[in-house]
């Protein structure tokens, strides 16, 4: 069953169970889907109401456009989710090859590269939607700014989760120009991801203190 037909408690227990996928990085695309949701929700209960009306037609038309890249970042999310899960089980597979094999260590290389890529991919996608949750707190309904609070704290969740499923297959890349451009990389998506998030926090906490 792929992630999109799951029930919330089926994946839950999928997840709890013995089974080695879904795991950490399949959770951290399904909590980036999430904070996505979250920050649709406050466009879909903005646009038709006053405080959609009161906006000028060129914040309008942006508004609709954010909403709309929202919900394309949760259907983003949830192909990385099972894409996560794809090369992880792929990656398993692989170190199953006998030990005799020529091409076993080449073979788990390139796997391992690549169960690293879905989680270095959400980061991605996430570090880039901060723009979109910042937009819905500052014009979208003041009634829902607590929930695109959420939304930014559960992304940041989703990038620092998603780091650490990149770390923890990194340190067993043996191209060391490639590990270094995926180091500078995360280490810098961790500090521009903070700093965005507290820059949208101080904008919630100044709205619902």
């Amino acid at each position: 069953m792929i992630f999109k037909d799951y029930k919330i408690e089926e994946f839950i227990n999928d997840l709890a169970s013995d089974s080695p996928a879904p795991g950490g990085g399949s959770t951290a695309a399904l909590v980036g889907a999430l904070s996505g949701a979250l920050n649709s929700m406050v466009y879909s209960l903005t646009v038709g109401k006053k405080s959609f009306e009161k906006l000028d037609e060129n914040k309008k038309e942006e508004l609709l456009l954010f909403k709309t890249e929202s919900e394309n970042f949760i259907k983003r999310s949830i192909e990385l989710m099972e894409e996560d899960r794809k090369a992880f089980s792929e990656l398993m597979n692989g170190y199953k090859i006998p030990k005799e094999k020529e091409d076993r260590e080449e073979k788990i290389q390139k796997l391992t590269i690549g169960a690293l890529m879905a989680p270095l991919k959400m980061s991605r996608e996430a570090l880039k939607f901060y723009e979109n949750i910042k937009f819905g707190v500052t014009y979208g309904n003041k009634m829902l700014v607590s929930d695109g609070g959420v939304s930014a704290i559960l992304l940041h969740s989703t990038i620092e989760s998603s780091i650490l499923n990149v770390m923890v297959n990194l340190k067993y890349i043996n191209d060391l120009n490639l590990k270094k451009e995926i180091e500078e990389e995360i280490e810098n998506a961790m500090k521009i991801s903070l700093e965005k998030k507290n820059e949208i926090m101080k904008l919630v906490y100044s709205s619902v203190k």
